[in-house]
């Protein structure tokens, strides 16, 4: 087997962001909505102008803009991602997604050290920490 058959790509769910005690709280959709929403975003359809109701109709999802809105009261609305890669910061209590952009380039960099078994590649992520991409197969505690 070789290692290009190895990679499989990350199956995205979609969160939305909650302010609790001011602090963001990203939350899960559940399954059905984050269906939805991915089925939508990946229709090849320009996801700008594209709405998707979910938790029973209750909020709408504004694709191109990647926002919540209450539709029956008045909410501050909340940001939406969709989400694949994660990190856990000293203080956090919960993991925390990364932002679309910067986990499309930990997607590029996972599938190309798996691809090319070429591992212990660097990156920064966003909050300036360092991201080192280790084989799964190596031991690490040695």
């Amino acid at each position: 087997m070789d290692a290009g058959s190895l990679y499989e790509p990350v199956s995205p769910h979609w969160f939305y962001c909650k302010i609790i005690d001011s602090k963001e709280t990203w939350i899960p959709f559940n399954s059905e909505d984050s269906q939805q929403l991915e089925e939508a975003y990946s229709s090849g359809k320009d996801c700008n102008g594209r709405i998707v109701p979910t938790d029973g109709g209750r909020y709408d999802v504004h694709l191109g803009e990647r926002m919540r809105y209450a539709v029956y009261w008045d909410e501050l609305a909340s940001e939406v991602r969709r989400c694949t890669w994660f990190y856990k910061g000293d203080k956090d209590n919960k993991y925390v997604p990364y932002s679309e952009s910067f986990s499309q380039v930990l997607e590029e960099t996972y599938m190309l050290a798996v691809t090319l078994d070429e591992w212990k590649k660097k990156l920064e992520s966003p909050n300036r920490e360092i991201i080192i991409l280790h084989n799964p197969k190596e031991n690490l505690y040695k």
